[in-house]
């Protein structure tokens, strides 16, 4: 029986780590705004894009390793990780404190990136249906 990887051509595989980075990204730039005010704070992002690259559903599940401490384990087994990449500071810092968080620029990543969790959980939820339609023979 062929599984749902195989009928979608690891479409399911893409979208569900696209989730799961969505929801990381998410969780760091959080951290970023809670730490606004933190003297020396660096702030942070998940690298998205570069994840999704890696990504190649005709090898299969990618098994990352962790080969840095600024790599965040995500999920509850650990087993998928995710690389962090540190936010360019500012082009004009007034901050004497050596916080690099833009307020601006958090919560304008955090609307972005739940656009795009959303559009992901849509394709994921019409991949669903479509199965679910086939299975039941095109009967409601």
């Amino acid at each position: 029986m062929p599984s749902a990887s195989m009928i979608f051509g690891g479409t399911i595989d893409l979208l569900e780590r696209s989730l799961n980075l969505r929801s990381a990204q998410h969780r760091v730039v959080s951290a970023n705004v809670a730490n606004a005010d933190t003297p020396h704070y660096k702030a942070f992002e998940v690298a998205v894009a570069e994840e999704l690259r890696k990504e190649r559903p005709e090898a299969g599940r990618v098994q990352p390793v962790r080969t840095h401490p600024g790599h965040l384990p995500v999920g509850r087994s650990g087993a998928d990780r995710v690389t962090l990449k540190t936010v360019p500071p500012p082009g004009l810092d007034l901050r004497a404190d050596g916080n690099t968080v833009d307020l601006d620029r958090a919560m304008g990543s955090l609307s972005e990136n739940a656009i795009q969790y959303k559009a992901s959980a849509q394709f994921i939820s019409r991949k669903f249906k479509g199965l679910k339609n086939v299975i039941s023979g095109g009967k409601p």
